[in-house]
């Protein structure tokens, strides 16, 4: 009986659900399957390694996180147990020390509460443990190879299958390949370039200068010497890690303040920093959760329904279902966010005893306001219209704002009108998805929303732990972040004095801050022509992927059919491959995050429409047979 060779190239977090997915379908159908790994690390983690400092969080509610599908949602049950990353810490035994979590069993320190975020080297440490789970759990007729070496090369054969190609020069055929590759880095922008190049000329002159293009790992930021003046290039998570690494990674601590906030004892090691970006605010903290582990926001107006009403009637119209984002998709979700802000407050006025009724709530939740689009306007983009005379005006407002979103998130994301409506933003996101994907905008819309609306979402609905902004706070008051920038920051270069230029310009005056270190604190998107991977390059050299285009607009990622394979230069699928994650983000919107317990996610439900088709093209009548020459745990470890 012929068996079935299936390769993944890359086991992170969605090499794993494919796994995952894989190791139900075989156990379910009896299947004979050979499943070669490819992956250089530990399978499961991917970029959350599991040695990492525990000062380094995930920055969704860890009993918000797990590996395993919702019990309905998929054809096959997983194979194995299927705890949440935080039913899973405490089955390990850990347990909360002050802000460290250790193995303690089950005495000393505090459960773990379901409104904690963990560290990520304990969500890596889960996600090995997924993987060790069900491949202990796989059928005895599928045999497990994993190869510790990155692929760099694929090329098919005449009737669909594949050869692979290791850094070694090590040679894997394969049936099927899923494509899985994860987060990886592009070469240097030109401005990069120039900044990297300025620091290497100039360091004789200045032994401080550094340019850091790539923050991961964080290990690398022991480079920077105490006191050197470092600018932060971006406000967002990553920017966060890097505060973290550089304060509390230096010895220093935040402790509980008088007033109930949090106060920063130095250790003498940290740099001076300073933030920049082209907006010059932090991420939103997100609102305590009163939602509990599954609930979200029933979404009236701006729904997937709605979205292929529209469709219909572009179609009739203008003779193209493609949508205009601000003239047909806005206004809905201007009503969304208007509707939760309204029934927040009125909830808010019921906990004040001015008592409105049931059908007055659900009046405030549906009705539209006049005032939705200001509203939405104001969420998104808090700094338009708004402009400031001198440094010292901006400094004024950007702590006022701090404070002003650290009280809303403490207040929660039921009570807080605020905090309500943008966690509206997370909830629709398969409304989003259904918007955008596969050319759903016109290609100068698809263009603005991801210039415009994508990152002004990020930034109000997808921010850190509330305590980060709290951290954040007590680092400007300790002085040991200050803000040289505002809004329209520019970094350029002293020549003369070896030292890179802080430049904002306000209605009043430039200011200027001399600096030593620039960390661009990003990560790269997915841009296949101008990705490192060799895997990649090659991929497109032989012609067996293509950019992802939506008109004459590039917004990165490989282009492929709703089936999930890529399309070759000819605009042909190849057969037996497949692409999840983060190489499809462009004709995908949004595929990063990992799945929710009891929900349907996204990374599941792609997992399980690949690994399905992939079902239906193995012969129906294969059935399990006694293997002699394989094992279910054979592990090829290539060097």
């Amino acid at each position: 009986m012929k068996r079935t060779s299936i390769t993944i190239i890359g086991m992170g977090p969605r090499g794993l659900s494919v796994f995952e997915r894989l190791a139900a379908l075989a156990l379910h159908r009896q299947l004979l399957l050979d499943l070669i790994l490819i992956e250089p690390g530990e399978c499961g983690p991917g970029v959350h390694a599991m040695r990492q400092p525990q000062h380094l969080l995930i920055n969704t509610l860890a009993s918000q996180v797990t590996m395993f599908p919702a019990p309905g949602a998929v054809r096959h049950a997983p194979v194995c147990a299927t705890p949440s990353l935080t039913e899973w810490a405490r089955q390990a035994g850990y347990r909360r020390v002050d802000s460290h979590y250790y193995r303690l069993g089950g005495s000393g320190g505090h459960d773990i509460a379901d409104t904690d975020y963990l560290p990520r080297g304990l969500l890596g440490e889960y996600l090995a443990w997924v993987y060790q789970q069900v491949a202990a759990a796989l059928p005895a007729g599928v045999t497990v190879a994993h190869h510790r070496q990155r692929a760099v090369d694929l090329s098919l054969r005449p009737d669909g299958s594949c050869v692979i190609e290791l850094e070694s020069g090590y040679i894997v055929a394969s049936d099927y390949v899923f494509l899985t590759t994860g987060h990886g880095s592009n070469l240097p922008s030109d401005l990069d370039a120039w900044l990297a190049k300025f620091a290497q000329d100039h360091a004789r002159y200045n032994s401080r200068l550094l340019f850091m293009r790539q923050v991961y790992p964080v290990g690398q930021l022991s480079r920077i010497g105490a006191g050197a003046r470092v600018a932060i290039q971006g406000l967002g998570l990553s920017a966060h890690d890097v505060i973290a690494e550089l304060t509390v990674g230096r010895g220093g601590a935040f402790v509980d303040g008088a007033d109930g906030g949090l106060r920063y004892v130095r250790s003498g090691s940290e740099p001076r920093l300073t933030l920049c970006s082209r907006n010059c605010l932090p991420f939103a903290a997100r609102g305590v959760n009163q939602k509990g582990l599954d609930g979200r926001h029933q979404a009236r107006h701006f729904t997937v329904d709605a979205v292929a009403a529209l469709r219909r009637q572009a179609l009739i119209a203008r003779g193209s279902s493609q949508l205009d984002f601000d003239r047909d998709l806005l206004p809905l979700l201007a009503r969304e966010i208007g509707a939760a802000w309204r029934a927040a407050a009125a909830l808010d006025a019921v906990a004040s005893s001015h008592s409105p009724d049931a059908a007055a709530l659900d009046i405030a939740a549906s009705s539209r306001s006049p005032d939705d689009d200001a509203l939405l306007a104001a969420l998104l983009f808090p700094l338009q219209d708004r402009q400031f005379a001198t440094l010292a005006d901006f400094r004024r407002y950007f702590r006022d704002w701090l404070q002003a979103d650290l009280a809303e998130a403490r207040r929660g994301n039921l009570a807080s009108p605020a905090k309500a409506a943008t966690d509206v933003l997370r909830d629709v996101r398969a409304t989003l998805q259904a918007a955008i994907e596969h050319g759903g905008l016109t290609p100068a819309s698809h263009r603005k929303f991801l210039n415009v609306y994508h990152p002004a979402i990020n930034r109000a609905a997808f921010g850190p732990p509330l305590r980060r902004n709290a951290e954040l706070l007590a680092l400007l008051d300790a002085g040991v972040i200050e803000l040289h920038a505002g809004p329209g920051s520019r970094i350029d270069i002293d020549e003369t004095d070896s030292t890179y230029l802080l430049t904002t310009k306000f209605s009043h005056g430039t200011a200027q801050q001399p600096i030593d270190v620039v960390i661009m604190a990003r990560l790269d998107p997915f841009v296949p022509e101008s990705d490192t991977s060799l895997l990649i390059r090659n991929l497109l050299k032989r012609g067996l992927i293509r950019p992802y285009y939506n008109g004459m607009f590039h917004p990165g990622g490989i282009d492929l059919n709703r089936a999930g394979q890529p399309l070759d230069a000819r605009g042909a699928p190849l057969a037996n491959v497949w692409a999840l994650g983060y190489l499809t983000e462009g004709a995908h919107y949004y595929t990063h995050a990992l799945p929710r317990p009891r929900l349907r996610s996204r990374q599941v439900w792609d997992a399980e429409q690949c690994v399905m088709a992939l079902a239906a093209k193995i012969d129906p009548h294969q059935r399990k047979q006694p293997v002699a020459s394989a094992s279910k745990h054979d592990t090829l470890q290539s060097n």
